[in-house]
């Protein structure tokens, strides 16, 4: 699964190198985030699906960060404390993994559930503002 988020990311940013400052692109994200943020603008909880996503995207990637350092370690050591127990290890770590991520998801998801609705629609707008900003000056502001 990593892995493919992984590959994802990479081509994201090859995709953002090679197009990321022609006109066609800029006009194409900029419609998308006018759209986008109309859709959120008229339902919020878009917007608060959103912001979980990108609060939680990073906290992923630390949290995966440490697991694989973790079994890397585990691996490091495996002859030293025995190889039946570094496995039972790098299986803990992979349960601890996904524990783990499963209850910073449901933190981020409490947190945000407090947001009132207007500050969600404040998002909104700064999305469709940056949108149209983009297709007045021809120019990627994100």
């Amino acid at each position: 699964m990593a892995l493919l988020l992984w590959i994802k990311n990479l081509f994201l940013k090859v995709i953002n190198f090679l197009f990321g400052k022609t006109h066609i692109f800029i006009t194409i994200l900029g419609w998308f985030l006018i759209a986008s943020g109309s859709i959120m603008l008229l339902f919020p909880e878009k917007a608060r699906k959103k912001l979980i996503g990108m609060g939680f995207g990073q906290i992923k990637w630390v949290i995966l960060v440490a697991a694989v350092f973790l079994i890397s370690l585990l691996l490091s050591i495996g002859n030293k404390i025995g190889n039946t127990f570094a496995f039972l290890g790098i299986a803990g770590v992979i349960f601890l993994y996904f524990v783990l991520k499963k209850k910073a998801q449901e933190k981020i998801r409490v947190y945000f559930a407090k947001i009132p609705v207007k500050f969600l629609r404040v998002f909104a707008c700064i999305q469709i503002v940056i949108g149209i900003l983009m297709l007045i000056l021809s120019k990627r502001i994100l």
